[in-house]
C-alpha cells in the first residue's frame, strides 16, 4: 500500500479491511454495545457473507485515488492498534447511504469493539478521520463540512463527537446531529 492508502495517529493505524479481519469484525458487529445502537440493521449485516462483500467494496475504493464526494461505498477503514496490529473497530466518512441516497453533508461513523472502549480510541479515530476528510475536501475545492449523528441516549458516542471537536447542532427524531465546520 502507498501512503495514500492509509493514515496513522498516535496509537492507531487506519487501513482497508482485509479478509483476515473478517471473524473479528463480525464478532464486533454482534457485540451488545453495537447491537444496542444498530438495532435497525437487517440480520444479514451480522454475517461473514455480508461483510466479505462490504470488504471488497471498501478495498475497491482504496485501490484507486479516492474521491470522498463520489464514493457510494463510503470511505471506511479498519482501525488497528499501531503497537500490535489488532483490529479494534472502524471509522468511515461517507456522502451516501446506500446506492441512491445522497446525504447533504459528509457524515462520520465509527465503532470501537467492547474490549477496547474507554481508552479514547474512538475519539482518536474520529479526529484522525476528520483531519483526513477536511484535507481531502479542501483539496477538491469542496466545503469542508462533516457531521456526526448519535442516538439521543448514546452518551458515549455523543462524547466522542464532542471530544473530536464537533458541536451539537440540532435534534432529529432519533438522533442528535453534531457539526464540525473547518475554518
Amino acid at each position: 500500500m502507498s501512503d495514500y492508502d492509509y493514515f496513522k495517529s498516535e496509537r492507531l493505524v487506519y487501513r482497508p479491511f482485509q479478509l483476515d479481519d473478517l471473524q473479528a469484525y463480525v464478532a464486533m458487529c454482534n457485540e451488545g454495545s453495537r447491537r444496542r445502537w444498530f438495532y435497525f440493521q437487517e440480520p444479514a449485516c451480522l454475517t461473514e457473507e455480508f461483510w466479505v462483500k462490504e470488504f471488497e467494496q471498501i478495498r475497491a475504493v482504496w485501490s484507486r485515488k479516492v474521491h470522498l464526494l463520489e464514493e457510494r461505498a463510503g470511505c471506511g477503514l479498519a482501525v488497528t492498534l499501531k503497537e500490535t496490529g489488532d483490529l479494534i473497530g472502524f471509522v468511515a466518512l461517507t456522502k451516501f447511504h446506500g446506492p441512491d441516497e445522497e446525504l447533504k453533508d459528509v457524515e462520520i461513523g465509527y465503532h470501537i469493539g467492547e474490549a477496547y472502549q474507554g481508552h479514547g480510541y474512538g475519539t482518536e479515530a474520529a479526529k484522525a478521520a476528520v483531519e483526513w476528510g477536511i484535507a481531502h475536501l479542501l483539496q477538491r475545492g469542496a466545503e469542508p463540512k462533516i457531521v456526526g449523528k448519535a442516538e439521543h441516549e448514546n452518551v458515549p458516542s455523543r462524547r466522542v463527537l464532542e471530544k473530536a471537536g464537533f458541536r451539537y447542532a440540532h435534534a432529529e427524531q432519533y438522533v442528535s446531529v453534531y457539526e464540525l465546520l473547518a475554518t
